[in-house]
């Protein structure tokens, strides 16, 4: 009998021009169904067939991540304030990679990379009031003792036999050394707060043709600025590091968030609050990929990634469609993994091709909305900054986008963990003044406001895992952020329980 149906599936592949390997063959002798599952596979142009691919599909169809949860459509009497009221956003397509890179990794590349950023910070820096700063060449003409403003690249950074702290500082034509003294001990601390590669201005005194004793370090800086609103009373949604294809994928309060978004809530107050979001803004690691980390296959539900895209397309479709979309990738989605990194691919998001409102963009990408400009980052660098400075935590994440902001330049420091690609146009320098600042990474939410922008980092969809567990990083799963742009109220919707309660 088993025979019979090996012969009856080989017949059937030979009919729709597959090659189906013996492991499958067996894998779907097994299934009454074998036929509806080859002519899937077939659909989503898989042709041929492995054991590997079966089993990817059952999983989908026939396991916790493969069942379709119904979102329940609200009564008639709930109609959202957003749905009455046309969208009102520009991508900044200056400002995104995708479809642009233009590097090809040569050392011309690098040299105009940082000249440029260079040429960018330094610009910002020159207009603070009271800063006139000089070439460092002009250093040496100079009078010893006399007060001197400089700006440069630290290209060093080190602690001397003294104790003091000391950069090695360098413009476009010269370098020279900045002594911080271990005296002053908030000069200090301010000046620890830099890394490599960031541009800095610093006054101080001449103590040589070639070293100043510093008494000020001043960043590039965002202007202090009043907090801006729109005209419209409307709300954003924001979430983070969703992770499908994870064994760890939170599927369940995933799609709480989605029948809570499409408004099916108890009470006519909460009604009136999910009725304003207008726009959801999704800050990478959409799937978790594969091959991202040693062993990750072993962790994987679904070991596709084009089934990972088409269970994440699935959830997407369910968000209510008045609602603007705006994704970005992060390091697990199908993208190279070095910043700045470009939009998801079209082939692995055919399902979602016909659905406008949804928006693949790169990372970092800068979108506006309601008259406000969004900047999204994923966030990656900030591990790095993490670790470069002592005073920054994981599960303080807005304060390491605080200190990007404060550089004008979401790359912490080149050649750290993060890779960075020189394109001829820079895109993680911040040349705008963003109005707010969405990431992610981090798997944990982080709130703060910061000279007019407000930031927010989103959590995660993915329990705990065993790396995060090794490490002591508690992250803060199954919560959307909701937040309102005419008073910037920042509302958290918990969805995850743990013990009977609410994770927080």
């Amino acid at each position: 009998m088993e025979n019979e149906i090996e012969t009856k599936i080989a017949e059937f592949a030979a009919a729709k021009n597959l090659l189906v390997e013996p492991n499958a063959v067996r894998l779907l002798s097994k299934k009454q169904n074998f036929e509806e599952i080859l002519k899937e596979l077939l659909i989503q142009n898989v042709f041929l067939i492995t054991e590997q691919k079966v089993n990817d599909f059952l999983i989908k169809k026939e396991t916790k991540l493969g069942e379709v949860t119904q979102v329940l459509v609200k009564p008639r009497s709930f109609v959202p304030l957003a749905s009455e009221i046309d969208p009102k956003y520009r991508v900044m397509e200056e400002y995104d990679v995708t479809n642009k890179n233009a590097s090809g990794g040569t050392v011309k590349n690098f040299l105009e990379y940082f000249r440029g950023k260079f040429n960018f910070l330094s610009s910002t820096i020159k207009k603070r009031t009271g800063f006139e700063a000089k070439p460092i060449s002009m250093l040496k003409q100079t009078s010893p003792n006399n007060e001197i403003a400089l700006i440069g690249m630290i290209s060093k950074k080190w602690i001397s036999k003294n104790g003091h702290l000391v950069f090695e500082l360098e413009d476009l034509e010269a370098t020279c050394v900045v002594v911080f003294p271990k005296t002053d001990t908030h000069l200090t601390e301010s000046a620890q707060k830099a890394v490599l590669d960031n541009v800095v201005g610093v006054k101080g005194k001449k103590a040589s043709d070639e070293m100043i004793i510093a008494n000020e370090i001043v960043f590039p800086e965002l202007p202090n600025r009043a907090v801006k609103a729109p005209a419209r009373d409307v709300s954003v949604a924001s979430i983070s590091d969703i992770h499908v294809g994870s064994k760890l994928f939170l599927e369940k309060e995933f799609n709480q968030f989605l029948e809570w978004l499409n408004g099916n809530v108890s009470t006519q107050k909460e009604n009136e609050r999910i009725g304003k979001i207008k726009y959801l803004i999704i800050t990478g690691d959409n799937v978790d990929g594969i091959g991202v980390y040693p062993d990750q296959f072993d962790e994987l539900a679904i070991k596709d990634i084009f089934i990972q895209y088409e269970a994440f397309a699935e959830l997407i479709k369910k968000v209510p469609e008045y609602i603007e979309i705006f994704i970005i990738p992060g390091q697990h989605d199908a993208v190279r993994r070095a910043d700045p990194q470009p939009a998801i691919g079209k082939e692995y998001t055919k399902s979602l091709a016909g659905y406008k409102n949804v928006h693949f963009i790169g990372s970092p990408s800068w979108v506006e909305i309601e008259g406000l400009k969004f900047l999204l980052y994923h966030g990656a660098s900030i591990h790095d900054l993490t670790s470069s400075v002592s005073f920054l935590r994981p599960d303080k994440p807005e304060e390491g986008m605080v200190e990007l902001l404060k550089r004008r330049d979401l790359m912490a420091s080149y050649g750290s963990k993060q890779p960075y690609v020189p394109e001829k146009n820079d895109y993680l320098l911040v040349r705008e003044e963003p109005d707010f600042y969405f990431g992610g990474d981090m798997h944990h939410n982080g709130y703060t406001q910061y000279r007019g922008c407000t930031v927010i980092n989103s959590g995660t969809w993915q329990a705990r895992t065993a790396f995060q567990i090794q490490l002591g990083h508690v992250p803060t799963p199954g919560i959307a952020v909701e937040t309102d742009l005419k008073t910037r109220k920042i509302t958290e919707n918990h969805f995850y329980t743990q013990g009977g309660k609410k994770w927080s």
